[in-house]
Order: C-alpha cells, then structure tokens, then sequence
C-alpha cells in the first residue's frame, strides 16, 4: 500500500469506527482527505480533530441517542483547528509572536476570572486558583513549546478535580462517558482509552462552568 493510500485508509476507518456505520466515504470526502495530505497536516492531527468533533456534545443528538455527524465536510474546522494547534505547539511553518501569544494568555486568565464567581466548590476553586496563578507565571515566557505545556496543564487541572469527586460520583460521570461512546467495539484499547478521559472531562467541564480554554 503506497503512503497516500495509506493516508486516506487510516483516516477513513477512524472516522467511520467513530460513525458507527458505512464502508466507505463520499466523493467529496476522499477529496477533502486529499486536501488535508497535500496541506501535510499528518494523519495524527486529522484523527485528533475527529476525536474532538465526536467528543463535543454539540454534535450529538441526545433525543435519537447518535450523532449529527454526516460527513468529513462537516467537522473540517476542527481538523483545522487541531493543524493550527498543532503548529503552534511545534513551532512550525509559523514563528509564534510573543505579542499574540501574551495576549492569548490575558484571554485565559480574564475567562478563569469569570468562571470562578459561579464555582462553589472550594476545593475545585482552589485547583483553578492554582492553574490560573501558572499560567499567570508563564505570562513573560517565549518558550516556543507554551501552547503544548498549557495544554497538558489544562488535562492535569481535570484529572486533578476528577480525583477530587467521590467513588459514587466517579462511576456516574464514567458510566455516562460509556454511553456517549458510538460503536466502541470497533475502538483501539488505546482510542477508548483516550475517548473516556475526553467525555470525563467535557462533563467536568460543565459541571463546574470551566470552559475558560474552549
């Protein structure tokens, strides 16, 4: 099998485990897939960005139990969104200007600001208060990685609150991630994994109004 064939290959098997039905894509999809390979955004970064269309609660249809989710078409922008991350976080292709990156921070700590007036637990507040004071620490640095470590702070902060919760509430919040889950016997032990974390911490999320990083 040559590299583009591949390429194609892996993405689509991804996407359609995750859709739950179909044997293959549409026309406009396999040309959207070739797009995204001669942009080079790699094959990890496309599968990132049809987790992240899954995973947002927006494109799932709580009344029909499936999702909304048709086509590649509709989930480009996160494909893009997860290539402009990923430039970002490697510094490629595009130099980070300390300016943006600075006025991206100031963004954060100004939504941690407001969210922390609706959080009444002290314990989670206390988390937050330490994430913010962080990120706060990492306002002057020009390390070309920062968007890589904000991140991994970000899912260090859910797990932490996570670890917060009692058993009952622990195996509640799990159960309701399994059931989001669309033919999850097709999933790597790896991709059920990761998609779990995901929806556990979309759903932590929103319990505590900390979408301060979306």
């Amino acid at each position: 099998m040559s590299k583009e064939d591949q390429y194609i290959k892996s993405i689509e098997k991804y996407f359609l485990s995750h859709l739950g039905k179909g044997i293959m894509l549409t026309y406009s999809d396999y040309e959207l897939i070739q797009s995204w390979k001669d942009r080079e955004i790699p094959v990890e970064v496309v599968i990132e960005g049809i987790n992240e269309a899954f995973l947002d609660t927006k494109n799932f249809d709580v009344i029909n139990n499936q999702t909304k989710i048709r086509n590649l078409s509709y989930i480009n922008n996160y494909i893009n969104k997860s290539f402009e991350i990923f430039l970002r976080a490697n510094n490629s292709v595009e130099r980070i200007d300390p300016n943006y990156t600075n006025s991206y921070l100031d963004k954060i700590i100004e939504r941690i600001n407001l969210s922390q007036r609706d959080i009444e637990n002290d314990s989670v507040l206390n988390e937050v208060n330490l994430f913010k004071h962080y990120l706060i620490s990492l306002s002057s640095d020009k390390d070309s990685d920062l968007f890589h470590i904000i991140m991994k702070k970000e899912l260090e902060l859910y797990e932490k609150i996570f670890n917060l919760l009692s058993e009952q509430e622990k195996n509640t919040i799990l159960s309701q991630c399994e059931s989001k889950l669309v033919n999850k016997n097709n999933l790597t032990p790896n991709a059920y994994k990761k998609s779990i974390i995901s929806f556990r911490n979309e759903m932590i999320k929103k319990k505590y109004n900390l979408n301060f990083m979306s």
